[in-house]
């Protein structure tokens, strides 16, 4: 179940390396400036409050794409959040 979720523009998340080749076809249409969602399970969406297929930008979570998260996005899960969803 996922429980946290960070928006970014999706300018940041179109600079991973594999972006192009595992996309969604519906990312396809992301202008730069579009917000998106990443989910704490590593998942891209439009939405954060609508789950439909149509909203899944990238789902291929490989370590590459994990690491890019971290190291480039810098996401994480706030510390007094993570401890409240423990």
């Amino acid at each position: 179940m996922r429980k946290y979720c960070k928006a970014y523009y999706a300018r940041q998340v179109k600079q991973f390396s594999g972006w192009s080749d595992e996309m969604h076809e519906s990312a396809r249409e992301l202008d730069d400036n579009d917000i998106v969602y990443l989910w704490d399970d590593f998942s891209l969406v439009r939405s954060p409050v609508t789950s439909t297929a149509d909203q899944v930008l990238f789902d291929r979570v490989t370590p590459q794409w994990q690491q890019f998260c971290t190291d480039v996005l810098q996401f994480t899960i706030p510390e007094d959040l993570r401890y409240a969803l423990e």
